[in-house]
């Protein structure tokens, strides 16, 4: 992908110089193993603790290219309300309790995670990937779940009250859910 000189400020990537006025972008690989990323960890937990996201997302507008790497984070009842989390990579972290309401966690990983009482109301979760997590009494009221992949967790005691709920719950466990009143159209 080749960039003029204007754009080379707004990219959050290494460019090389590739001719005169051209630059390439240089894809810096992942060390082998990596699982998170301590920077983005220690940024999340201190806009958690003060209870504010504004800084974690402006690090998201400049840098919405860079991989939000937590795998296996233990985070429990976590403040990430209204918090960028698209294309996030939790697996296997334990973010139980945590309050995600509003937050925007379109195309995130969170296969085998542990989110039990987590608070996803009113946030967007479209093409979210929950695989195999423990979802069991999460409130996903009024969420935006279009293609949502639900497949193998346990929702028991989940709240779709008023979802906007468009997914797949391939053998996932549906004992008391609430889904009064959501929009729905799902697959078994």
């Amino acid at each position: 992908m080749l960039q003029t000189a204007a754009r080379r400020q707004q990219a959050s990537v290494p460019l090389r110089r590739e001719r005169p006025g051209l630059f390439r972008i240089q894809v810096v690989p992942r060390e082998a193993g990596q699982t998170f990323d301590g920077e983005q960890l220690e940024l999340l937990l201190k806009c958690s603790a003060g209870r504010d996201m504004t800084e974690w997302n402006e690090w998201r507008k400049q840098n919405p290219a860079q991989p939000v790497l937590l795998q296996n984070v233990n985070i429990p009842k976590a403040y990430l309300r209204g918090a960028d989390l698209s294309f996030a990579d939790f697996r296997g972290a334990n973010l139980r309790g945590a309050d995600l309401s509003g937050a925007k966690l379109c195309d995130f990983n969170r296969r085998w995670a542990d989110l039990r009482c987590a608070d996803f109301s009113e946030a967007d979760l479209c093409g979210t990937d929950f695989r195999g997590a423990n979802l069991r009494g999460a409130d996903f009221g009024r969420a935006y779940l279009y293609y949502t992949n639900f497949s193998w967790t346990d929702l028991s005691g989940a709240n779709f009250n008023q979802a906007d709920l468009w997914a797949f719950f391939f053998r996932a466990n549906l004992t008391l859910v609430d889904l009064s009143l959501a929009n729905r159209k799902f697959r078994l």
